[in-house]
């Protein structure tokens, strides 16, 4: 049995966030919502296809950053990081801590699509790698 693709969202805008999950849902995939405090844990426990993660949400979204790809159930995990702020430094930041990707609020509505995209990738890699190695 094939496993849902999911993914983890850690942003403190309710109305994007439910704007996000709703249309992931379209797509057929799960949307794990929570706090920048629990983010590493959730993202430990549930394995998300993908994160996508607000760089000022109370705490640092680049520490959190640094946190997921440092811990070994969660380094391999794409990361996309939101933020208002265009600027340059910060983006350069989130890319050399391991960001897939640096979308600026608020977002085109491709960007769900593109979200999709990836995660359903993820997931058919990984459906079909656990069938190779079994």
């Amino acid at each position: 049995m094939q496993r849902t693709p999911t993914i983890l969202v850690s942003d403190d805008e309710p109305m994007l966030v439910n704007a996000l999950k709703r249309e992931a849902r379209r797509f057929g995939i799960d949307v794990l919502i929570d706090t920048a405090s629990n983010v590493v844990a959730l993202a430990a426990e549930h394995h998300p296809d993908l994160i996508v993660l607000d760089v000022h949400q109370g705490t640092d979204g680049r520490d959190l950053l640094a946190d997921l790809k440092r811990h070994p159930d969660t380094k391999d995990v794409p990361v996309i990081m939101l933020s208002a702020n265009e600027d340059q430094f910060l983006r350069h930041t989130c890319f050399e801590l391991g960001a897939m990707d640096y979308e600026v609020k608020p977002f085109d509505p491709s960007f769900v699509r593109k979200v999709a995209r990836l995660v359903l990738d993820e997931s058919a890699q990984a459906a079909a790698d656990a069938v190779t190695l079994h």
